[in-house]
């Protein structure tokens, strides 16, 4: 038989120390999940790394819930209830990501933080989603910059809660945050307190200089692979994540890809999707690369039937994006996705330069999974 299409072949859910690793199989096996651990130091079993924690393909939907239930959660933090993290900069276009963080937030019935980070002086340069208009040329002193983006909070938030009395936006539980510091680090330190279930960031700011370093901001968050990231161009058309239709999928054709669509479909919690598999492979093993490609796509056809999936080959090597651009268009591509293993998800994925473009220039929203 060939294993490659074999439900029961072994795939690697976790890799961690070798007294987690125990942990786990234990409460999987509870469970019912048949789990076997690999590269364990058989005469020092307890001084182990990189312990492998691998079980059947076919348990990996029920492996996944005990993996990100309560209990294991519990065993990493005290209880927290997950939130939606939305990074503003107090623009009508802040309001765009509120309004799909919102929408994500009410589905999944959580609630959502308002951030803002204000920059005093003594930071030489002004961030996006930090506040950088309070001087009109001048020295603002500490304490006023701290005043103004406090006071802009309380104005943004009653426009929040006009929009929500209207209708425009989900009648959803939020909270408002306004921190000095550095966006990027803020943004994963807001997120790690809340046990973020998404953050709802942009590609451009409120001004000329929030745009020209935005994308890199974004982009520290994103490479930062803790947290589900949702970025939001400028002209964004959707306003909820339900209304996606077609995805295009990222892939390196291996394990871990696995548990990221896992991750992915179960943050979408959307049916009848169109999900095109975008492989980003070594060109030089086709053949590889044409048996994982076969394999990824009957897994997924297998545990997702209600979803339609395809693969394509797309260009993506050069400076120029003529091809993929117009797969974009032509496809009507609602939605980048991207598994990101904490390791330069751009620059791994794209020459840089391309990165750069595809993020501030795309007007196609990107979703970054972590795995």
């Amino acid at each position: 038989m060939d294993k490659t299409n074999d439900p029961n072949r072994l795939i690697t859910l976790a890799i961690h120390s070798y007294d987690f690793a125990v942990s786990l199989k234990n409460e999987l096996e509870k469970a019912g999940i048949e789990v076997v651990l690999h590269n364990v130091n058989l005469e020092m079993p307890v001084v182990s790394t990189g312990v492998r924690v691998r079980i059947h393909e076919k348990d990996l939907p029920a492996a996944l819930k005990v993996v990100e239930g309560p209990t294991a959660k519990a065993s990493k933090r005290h209880a927290i209830k997950s939130r939606v993290v939305i990074p503003v900069d107090f623009s009508p276009y802040s309001m765009k990501a509120c309004k799909v963080g919102f929408a994500h937030a009410f589905r999944s019935g959580t609630s959502a933080i308002l951030l803002h980070a204000y920059m005093s002086e003594r930071y030489r340069f002004m961030m996006p989603f930090g506040s950088d208009r309070y001087d009109n040329g001048e020295r603002a002193d500490e304490e006023s910059v701290k005043t103004k983006a406090i006071e802009q909070m309380k104005q943004f938030r009653s426009k929040v809660e006009e929009e929500i009395s209207k209708g425009n936006l989900d009648n959803v539980m939020f909270q408002t945050k306004v921190v000095e510091g550095l966006p990027e680090e803020k943004i994963l330190e807001c997120a790690a307190a809340n046990d973020a279930k998404l953050i709802v960031m942009g590609t451009h700011g409120n001004n000329r200089r929030a745009i020209a370093s935005l994308g890199s901001v974004t982009a520290e968050v994103l490479d930062a692979g803790k947290f589900p990231i949702f970025t939001i161009p400028k002209n964004l058309s959707i306003d909820d994540l339900a209304s996606i239709h077609h995805v295009l999928f990222f892939s390196s054709l291996n394990q871990r890809d696995i548990l990221a669509f896992e991750t992915f479909y179960r943050l979408m919690q959307v049916k009848g999707m169109k999900v095109t598999i975008l492989p980003v492979v070594d060109r030089k093993n086709k053949a590889l690369a044409k048996r994982a490609s076969r394999q990824f796509l009957q897994y997924c056809d297998e545990h997702y039937p209600e979803n339609e999936f395809t693969i394509e080959n797309i260009s993506i090597e050069s400076d120029n994006l003529t091809e993929f651009e117009k797969f974009m268009a032509d496809n009507k591509v609602d939605l980048i996705a991207i598994p990101n293993k904490k390791q330069s998800i751009f620059s791994r994925l794209f020459n840089p330069s391309i990165a750069h473009r595809v993020l501030l220039q795309s007007e196609v929203p990107m979703l970054v999974v972590p795995i």
